[in-house]
């Protein structure tokens, strides 16, 4: 039984909806009892749904058995090869035994079992279309290529002149298969005419891009994972997306228009294949710390500060002087909850002098998360957020603080000379003006009090004064005002397209 383009798609996405809860409750669930994260469950639907819509506009929607088999094998062989499951928490490249043993009838059992409940609700609601083959063939063959020459494209414009960084195989393997079902979808809803044509490629990039931010590295499978930071995905992957999918799309609708589907798929295959083969020359064009984009920030303070006595780190009234200096450089680069996608830098160095005794404190290691959980860190540093008092984050012994920069680490403790501790906890602020604690503030080990070499436990200092700080203002700003004239245009876009539709579409012949 064929189906109609629109209806080859609502089954395929519901083949692949039904199998992934299948798979995430029964084989995950009950057989595995794991988690692999949730870069796994998104990328495996579209791959579920890609080998459904493809094998089912040329064998029907009946033959789920092979086409199970089929993404089975593509499964395995994507683990295998390709990409290790846990990204972007924890990668992990899985054995033989979770991959060949278990993982294939696992996996095939899985599946079939959700194509078999997505064919009985189908069957209960959707009465029986016998159509012409050459309908949907011509349409998944029409997906396809135009995905292909979109890759291709973006893979030459984006990758290598934009980015001068080729992006790893698996990288091209997932947006072959976003950009698939993407095409598809878009094509079968919205049609090929012009307007379809340039807000369908809008779409696309906007849907790699997202991907790109929150599931897909770069560098798989020959390199470490590595994800695209604000500068690299909005200034360079979108817009070369966006014109790659213009481009590509217009190439495909050209193509299939005069029936050379086939000989122009096999030249953009090539091409990406000589794309793939040229791997280590665009590596070597690579600065040695890529996909950063981080925001920037530093302080300075030197001079007559106090220290922080007694057993409470938080009495204020319970100091004695010091005199020294210290000295803050941050990059914050994003806050996606994973060490993977980004952990902040930081360099932390202290030098001060408290009752005879002379300390250096130095911070170089982020603390991505508190060991207990007990608060975010937001991977190591954080700006121009409200801390302590009662935000539940810190001690709330303090009042409520709003420090421009905050930092946590890990840091050596030196004592005249001799190491006292090699990865305490370090607590950092840095307040400035009128805001509540002005100066910089730096805590080392105040919350459980191990630093056994010190009488207190712990060691406070704070410098009242910031004698230089400087902040990604300029920065920030900017990405605020892209961020609304993006939102405001693509609502104003969407309610121009909703007003003026008329009901008429182009539709693909």
């Amino acid at each position: 039984m064929f189906l109609l383009a629109k209806d080859t798609v609502k089954f395929a996405v519901l083949v692949g909806l039904c199998a992934i809860f299948i798979d995430a409750i029964i084989a995950h669930g009950l057989f595995w009892d794991n988690d692999p994260y949730w870069t796994y469950w998104i990328t495996k639907s579209f791959l579920i749904t890609s080998v459904f819509l493809f094998g089912t506009t040329f064998l029907g929607i009946l033959p789920g058995l092979i086409l199970t088999a089929v993404h089975t094998a593509i499964l395995e062989i994507y683990y295998q090869w390709l990409a290790p499951v846990g990204l972007p928490q924890e990668p992990e490249w899985l054995d033989f035994n979770h991959l060949w043993v278990t993982g294939v009838p696992a996996h095939f059992l899985a599946i079939f079992t959700g194509y078999l409940l997505a064919l009985w609700l189908w069957r209960r609601n959707h009465p029986a279309q016998q159509i012409e083959r050459a309908e949907t063939w011509h349409f998944a063959v029409y997906g396809l290529l135009t995905t292909v020459l979109i890759v291709v494209v973006d893979a030459l414009l984006t990758q290598v002149v934009l980015l001068r960084d080729f992006p790893g195989i698996t990288f091209f393997v997932q947006h072959t298969l976003i950009g698939f079902v993407f095409v598809c979808a878009w094509t079968a809803y919205a049609g090929v005419g012009r307007t379809g044509w340039i807000v369908g490629s809008l779409m696309l990039a906007l849907v790699w891009t997202a991907y790109k931010m929150y599931l897909g590295p770069r560098g798989l499978p020959l390199r470490p994972p590595v994800y695209s930071g604000y500068e690299d995905l909005w200034w360079r992957s979108f817009p070369g997306a966006f014109v790659s999918a213009l481009v590509g799309w217009w190439l495909g609708g050209y193509l299939m228009k005069r029936r050379r589907k086939l000989e122009w798929t096999g030249v953009a295959m090539a091409l990406l294949f000589l794309a793939v083969a040229f791997d280590p020359v665009f590596g070597q064009t690579l600065p040695v710390e890529k996909d950063t984009n981080a925001l920037l920030a530093s302080a300075r303070a030197s001079g007559q500060g106090m220290r922080v006595v007694g057993p409470d780190p938080t009495n204020m009234q319970r100091t004695q002087p010091i005199t020294g200096d210290i000295s803050i450089e941050t990059s914050e680069m994003g806050n996606r909850w994973s060490h993977v996608q980004n952990t902040d830098g930081m360099r932390v160095a202290a030098t001060f002098t408290s009752g005879g005794t002379r300390y250096e404190i130095t911070v170089e290691k982020p603390m991505p998360r508190h060991p207990l959980g007990q608060y975010t860190t937001w991977s190591g540093v954080v700006y121009d957020h409200e801390m302590h008092g009662d935000t539940g984050i810190g001690t709330a012994e303090l009042p409520t603080m709003k420090p421009e920069i905050a930092l946590w680490g890990r840091g050596t403790v030196k004592r005249d000379g001799q190491v006292i501790a090699a990865m305490a906890p370090v607590h950092v602020m840095v307040s400035s003006g009128d805001r509540p604690m002005p100066g910089i503030m730096l805590e080392v080990d105040t919350e459980d009090k191990t630093l056994t070499a010190e009488p207190d436990g712990y060691i406070h200092v704070m410098w009242p004064k910031v004698e230089q700080l400087q902040m990604p203002t300029a920065q920030t700003q900017t990405r605020m005002i892209v961020g609304w004239i993006a939102m405001i245009g693509i609502a104003g876009l969407f309610g121009w397209l909703a007003y003026s539709e008329t009901g008429r579409r182009t539709d693909l012949t």
